[in-house]
């Protein structure tokens, strides 16, 4: 289950795009794009996809976890892209289900870590960790969640390479690549940032 944040009415955060005069470029958009680059990986190595949104529609976060839980999907995967009121935060950071009394989902945590580690070490984006949380859309779904906070559009820097598509592109093959390596954990021996999705495509395929 993929997930791209926000949609429809809720744009969020909208601002010049610094490739190109005359157009912006908003939250939604930014996450409905990596998001549909991954989905297309995805059924280009045979996994099943489904989005919890369209791209002019907004369903509420407890809607999103719904969707999810009625399909019985294995894993999902939210794409977000952040803002801030002030222009210095900046960075990628990816969150699982976790709380203070010691539950956590250990899926969750190691497929948010793959993801962070795989983004971190294929971008010049800053490494803001991996985090539990207890959000609703963590919280409310049934199978292990992985959310990713892929930069601020407040930011200057995050912006500028969150706006080129080629960022966009290599996000998606890092989510890619991190939930193959949770399928593989011990038989997993590539070095984290190496792995691509022509290589992963030609294994499939063999």
């Amino acid at each position: 289950m993929l997930d791209p944040g926000l949609g429809g009415t809720e744009p969020g955060l909208t601002v010049p795009n610094p490739h190109a005069d005359n157009e912006s470029l908003n939250q939604a958009e930014i996450a409905w794009d990596i998001t549909t680059r991954l989905e297309g990986r995805m059924a280009a190595t045979g996994m099943e996809t489904i989005l919890t949104r369209g791209r002019k529609n907004s369903p509420t976060v407890a809607e999103r976890a719904h969707i999810a839980n009625a399909f019985g999907a294995d894993l999902m995967i939210s794409i977000q892209a952040s803002s801030s009121s002030s222009p210095h935060p900046n960075g990628v950071a990816t969150f699982h289900f976790g709380n203070t009394h010691g539950s956590t989902s250990m899926i969750g945590s190691i497929l948010s870590g793959f993801i962070q580690r795989e983004i971190v070490a294929r971008t010049a984006l800053r490494d803001c960790r991996s985090h539990a949380r207890t959000w609703d859309i963590l919280r409310l779904t049934r199978m292990p969640v992985a959310q990713v906070d892929v930069g601020y559009l407040s930011n200057t820097t995050d912006l500028t390479l969150l706006s080129n598509p080629q960022t966009r592109d290599i996000v998606a093959e890092a989510v890619l690549v991190a939930v193959k390596r949770l399928y593989l954990l011990d038989n997993d021996d590539q070095p984290t940032g190496s792995y691509t999705f022509s290589r992963l495509l030609a294994e499939e395929q063999t």
